[in-house]
């Protein structure tokens, strides 16, 4: 029912974004006047490419386990308000991806029900070398922000909204009679239902210079839903490609 009503709202979103396309006037006798020109919606406007830096993390993900933590964004369409010409308030709809790799001996375990994931060794499980173990998640964000541009510069700062899809966990490694153990779709070690926090929040910052540029972004809300995976908070640095283009 969540993802039904999560669908809802992305839908009215893009609608009222496309919609907004038609430049909007007031008439002569009103108190005030907009710019032919000041309501617009663009689609994909700009990606970014980031690392994740953990900070407050349990003790069984902050002990040398959890590294590789990568996140990929694109944003797919966007409504601006332009009050004047050098400055605007955007709302948007992203898609992001993170996902976390644990390095050396340790790799995702989903437990029987599939839902929760804990962090296991390699230690006593049949295991001869682990290749890949990685936990994605796909989010929808609504970033609400405030963007300025300076000549060639551009500085965005806003929040955003997000809605967690549950995680999957993919496995590939080897047992130690050879055989190469490769779990994308079904085995022990895989699930796609990894219980997430549904609903959590991010505020953000970005500058760029003639379209490229760096961003911060901050997740006080830890990702998984407590008792079903790791909990730890984030601050993710990245680069960012076609803001202010």
């Amino acid at each position: 029912m969540k993802r039904f009503f999560s669908i809802v709202a992305l839908a009215t979103i893009v609608s009222f974004g496309l919609s907004a396309q038609n430049n909007f006037e007031f008439g002569e006798d009103a108190d005030f006047s907009i710019r032919k020109g000041a309501f617009s919606a663009e689609t994909v406007s700009y990606v970014a490419f980031g690392d994740h830096n953990i900070i407050d993390a349990d003790a069984d993900f902050q002990n040398n386990k959890g590294k590789a933590l990568t996140e990929f964004f694109m944003n797919i369409v966007e409504l601006r308000v332009h009050p004047y010409e050098t400055g605007m308030f955007t709302l948007g709809v992203d898609f992001d991806w993170d996902y976390y790799r644990l390095r050396n001996t340790y790799f995702w375990q989903p437990d029987a029900s599939k839902e929760k994931v804990t962090i296991a060794s390699m230690e006593n499980s049949g295991l001869k070398r682990i290749k890949k173990s990685r936990l994605s998640v796909r989010t929808v964000s609504v970033p609400l922000a405030f963007e300025q541009s300076f000549d060639k510069f551009t500085l965005r700062l806003g929040a955003a909204a997000e809605y967690n899809f549950p995680a999957i966990s993919r496995f590939k490694g080897e047992t130690r009679d050879g055989t190469t153990l490769k779990e994308w779709k079904d085995g022990e070690h895989f699930s796609k239902q990894i219980k997430t926090r549904p609903f959590t929040y991010n505020v953000f910052g970005a500058l760029s210079f003639g379209g490229i540029g760096v961003y911060v972004k901050y997740c006080p809300v830890t990702q998984f839903e407590e008792g079903f995976g790791p909990q730890f908070k984030s601050i993710t640095f990245g680069i960012i490609s076609g803001l202010g283009m």
